[in-house]
């Protein structure tokens, strides 16, 4: 790679690289060898927010677009000029301005937490929340269709994304397996991470359990799926191809159940045809509030407390990537982590000015990392796909487990 790419290391203020010119080394080796050294740490974590899940192909999106086109295209195409004017006149709330321009989340927020008070306190109900809560129906079907890529995933044309899930997870899959397993977080709704899982045959705890009807109960998030290694005495090995999910903001395939036998009305359905989720009456995507509690109530809060049980934990890196720390309540409990001495941050993004990112950087904390830059071939080293291809260890064994996944598919279509 020529050394006058615009690639960056910080390591608080200092950018890093500039030695590694004085030494001669190619700024790509330097990052691989530093993220090399933190694979093998002891407590090892993920936060993966929406510019994961975003693929631009040809100047179009494959995949789920991040919140600011999102927000765009759903008020310009989808939210006719009444209810503007409505929501305007109502609530004073002008979908062109602040926070509401560009991010459909805290929209979407916004209306549970003014029809939430409506409806505990029965306030107008009657002429507001038929209202209220048919633009919420709009907006959350909205979302649900842009996760979901339903059309895109049909026609394979999200493909590329896909494969890219799956490298990631199958590079993290070879990391010291004596090491307890890599904790990914995540803000995203839609279920990419876990149909690579699937595919690659990989375990997972996200907070689940159950046979047919999978309810939420966070203290599976305590367990681990081992092996028995030795019959004659209880000695247990934690199986390699293990990882514990948790999607903070909720998923597309939650739905609020009132099982009567449940301490928890959460269910995690398998049938995730646009046509079936957009049928269902609540769909758990943040932060929409099961009837009894408030928007922060369960699962949200039981899933907030493990970020913050994680992140507190001695010798822990969370590694984000996508994520543009638009989110207060993620970043103070990160913010938070910083009282533990041992804590690591690195951020895959840009400081770009106006940004967190750069009052991150400004701090001079030679403990948050923040890499990225220009490649070559016109992506972003803090990209995903430049993360995933350029700084995770490139491992000898993804070519065995792709020779293995071709081989499968050749025996497949001899047996038809």
């Amino acid at each position: 790679m020529p050394k006058d790419e615009k690639v960056y290391f910080y390591k608080g203020s200092d950018n890093v690289l500039e030695k590694a010119e004085k030494e001669n080394r190619e700024p790509l080796d330097r990052i691989r060898e530093s993220f090399g050294k933190v694979l093998d740490g002891k407590n090892l974590s993920f936060l993966l927010g929406s510019g994961c899940s975003s693929f631009i192909k040809d100047s179009f999106e494959v995949g789920v677009p991040t919140m600011v086109p999102m927000a765009k295209e759903f008020y310009t195409n989808v939210l006719d000029a009444t209810h503007h004017a409505w929501l305007k006149s109502e609530f004073k709330i002008d979908l062109t301005l602040g926070a509401f321009s560009k991010n459909l989340e805290f929209f979407l927020g916004t209306l549970h937490s003014i029809y939430f008070y409506f409806d505990s306190t029965k306030q107008e109900c009657s002429r507001v929340g038929l209202r209220l809560n048919h633009i919420i129906e709009i907006s959350r079907n909205y979302i649900i269709e842009k996760c979901l890529n339903e059309k895109n995933k049909i026609a394979k044309i999200d493909q590329d994304l896909s494969t890219l899930y799956e490298v990631f997870y199958r590079k993290l899959l070879y990391r010291n397996s004596n090491l307890p397993k890599p904790n990914i977080f995540t803000t995203n709704y839609d279920i990419y991470t876990e149909t690579a899982l699937d595919k690659l045959g990989v375990h997972y705890v996200n907070g689940f359990s159950g046979g047919i009807k999978k309810y939420f109960n966070p203290t599976i998030f305590n367990y681990a799926l081992a092996e028995k290694m030795d019959l004659s005495q209880s000695k247990w090995n934690v199986i390699d191809n293990f990882f514990y999910l948790y999607k903070i903001h909720g998923s597309i395939n939650w739905i609020q159940d009132n099982e009567e036998s449940k301490l928890f009305k959460v269910r995690e359905i398998q049938e995730t045809s646009l046509a079936n989720l957009q049928r269902m009456e609540t769909v758990m995507i943040h932060p929409t509030p099961l009837k009894q509690n408030a928007s922060l109530g369960s699962p949200y809060s039981d899933l907030f407390r493990e970020f913050q049980k994680k992140l507190m934990q001695n010798n822990n890196v969370l590694v984000t990537i996508g994520y543009s720390f638009s989110d207060e309540h993620i970043n103070n409990l990160i913010y938070q982590a910083f009282t533990i001495p041992s804590f690591r941050l690195i951020v895959l993004g840009n400081p770009a000015p106006d940004t967190e990112i750069i009052k991150l950087k400004s701090l001079n904390d030679p403990r948050i990392w923040i890499i990225g830059g220009d490649l070559d071939n016109g992506s972003k080293l803090h990209y995903f796909n430049g993360f995933v291809a350029e700084i995770l260890p490139d491992l000898s064994n993804d070519e065995i487990d792709s020779k293995m996944e071709q081989a499968i598919k050749i025996l497949l279509k001899k047996n038809e």
